[in-house]
């Protein structure tokens, strides 16, 4: 019966989170919004990509240029934005279409829908892509569980903040950890000219992408006779999509560095070191970790596709991506599904204390918006209430590490080293 419950749990949480969103979140953001001047109508993510798309493939217009720009911005705003970058006053994000033009090509057959139709169903696209995340993470983990258990699971994670807010913006985040997690599943069954494919277009994200992909070139130079062909298929696709880019808009490359150093200016990303620590001292120890990685990812290079020690070294590099990279927004925290996962399949080798710990910071969400719907906040109000189950959000990426290195190298009589341990089953209700 374990697994029904938790499967009758992951419908209470998910009844609650999604309840909190539609009569909490929702209307009190609509408020701000107003408040902003914000206009929300087509207010989506998905919006800039969809309208590069359309102006490059339909009327061969430069989705970097300032027509396309101030299009989009109408939309969002009312007007275009022409903003000074002086001290003292306020950055509005300029909403261009900003990424690689290869992006296009994963947007291409929505050119000629409806943006409407676009924004009523690419939730549950998104929401598929989540499942197939956790699926292909539970393939890598080679853990077997139940179906109640796996609905579970998928449930839990749709029911997230970080991934509801990936969700409700329709972030193509979610479609990069997919990508990612799928790469990984393609690496360890061996397809390797697949995985080198598939990593190809996680550049879509390039600072998302670029330390996981820095562990895939280590392993595959760790052997490199039998691991060629992924270097060789990243490569050739890559290659194959930066030039058909080239040849819908020539000199895209350079449209797509100025807008990158642009987005730097009115974005101001940033990362959760630096928010922490400061800038200076966020910078130095960034760097660190990226340094640690490398030379961790060095000498597990030798790992096979298929084995823990190459899932527990992915698992590393996407945490410290989390933490080096400015990747702040809490929906970039689907990179953290593997190892979320990772620390449940090695519960029994949690102390219980660092049980705890776990437990605490993922009900908090659903603990909070529960006691939201049951003591209605004022929602014309700026005050913050409404955003009190995301107030652990932040501290999941510092957290997720701690715990995993809690993890003891012992199982009752039997012996483990500590990055390779035996399947637990999830945790049992009491």
């Amino acid at each position: 019966m374990r697994p029904r419950l938790w499967l009758l749990l992951s419908l209470l949480v998910a009844g609650i989170s999604w309840s909190y969103v539609h009569r909490i979140l929702g209307p009190w953001t609509t408020y701000i919004r107003l408040t902003k001047g914000v206009v929300i109508v087509q207010v989506s993510d998905l919006y800039s990509p969809w309208v590069g798309t359309r102006e490059l493939l339909l009327h061969r217009h430069n989705p970097y240029g300032p027509e396309v720009s101030h299009k989009i911005q109408m939309v969002y705003y009312g007007h275009a934005i022409n903003q000074m970058f002086t001290p003292g006053v306020e950055v509005v994000d300029e909403q261009r279409f900003a990424y690689p033009i290869y992006e296009i090509f994963l947007t291409a057959p929505f050119a000629y829908v409806d943006f409407k139709d676009v924004r009523r169903w690419a939730p549950f696209a998104l929401g598929s892509f989540v499942a197939l995340s956790i699926l292909f993470c539970l393939r890598i983990l080679g853990w077997r569980l139940p179906w109640p258990a796996v609905v579970a699971i998928v449930l839990f994670t749709l029911s997230t903040p970080q991934v509801i807010q990936g969700l409700r913006l329709q972030q193509l985040a979610i479609f990069e950890g997919c990508l990612l997690s799928s790469a990984a599943w393609c690496v360890s069954r061996n397809h390797l000219a697949s995985a080198g494919a598939l990593l190809a277009f996680l550049t879509i994200k390039p600072q998302m992408a670029l330390l996981p992909l820095c562990w895939f070139a280590l392993w595959a130079v760790g052997d490199w006779h039998r691991r060629r062909h992924l270097a060789a298929s990243f490569a050739a696709t890559l290659a194959a999509l930066i030039a058909a880019g080239e040849l819908l808009l020539p000199g895209w490359i350079g449209y797509f560095l100025a807008g990158v150093a642009a987005y730097r200016r009115y974005a101001l990303p940033t990362s959760l070191l630096r928010i922490a620590l400061g800038d200076l001292a966020g910078e130095i120890l960034g760097g660190l970790i990226v340094v640690g990685l490398l030379v961790y990812g060095w000498r597990n290079r030798k790992a096979m596709g298929d084995s823990r020690q190459f899932v527990s070294a992915l698992a590393v590099f996407l945490l410290g991506t989390m933490l080096s990279f400015p990747l702040l927004t809490p929906f970039n925290q689907v990179l953290l599904i593997l190892p979320a996962l990772l620390l449940l399949r090695d519960w029994r080798i949690l102390p219980r204390f660092s049980r705890l710990v776990f437990i605490s910071a993922v009900s908090w969400p659903w603990t909070a918006s529960l006691f939201l719907l049951l003591n209605r906040p004022q929602l014309n109000s700026p005050g913050q209430m409404p955003l009190l189950p995301s107030f652990v959000v932040p501290f999941i990426p510092l957290l997720l590490p701690l715990l995993l290195a809690t993890r003891r190298s012992k199982t009752g009589s039997g012996q483990t080293s500590p990055g390779i341990v035996p399947p637990a089953d999830l945790p049992a209700i009491s």
